[in-house]
């Protein structure tokens, strides 16, 4: 007498739809995060520049410039 069993397979693409879109969802919110701050930093870059050019370019002040458009473009982002 021959016992007949039935196998249920799964495919390693269906075993990892859930656990792919997962990931690939978290990677995303990861690269977006990346590039809401890289476009932030050029906007502090630009503004630091600026403040830098108003001073008549003088040195040795870069990190306070830094500061002071963060300063400004956080009390804009703010409004």
């Amino acid at each position: 007498m021959m016992m007949e069993t039935t196998v249920n397979r799964i495919t390693p693409q269906r075993a990892c739809t859930s656990h792919t879109s997962q990931s690939s969802e978290k990677t995303g919110q990861t690269v977006q995060a990346a590039m809401a701050t890289a476009v932030d930093q050029n906007h502090i870059a630009q503004r630091a520049y600026e403040l830098y050019e108003q001073r008549g370019r003088q040195e040795g002040q870069a990190l306070e410039d830094w500061f002071n458009a963060e300063h400004q473009l956080a009390g804009a982002a703010g409004k």
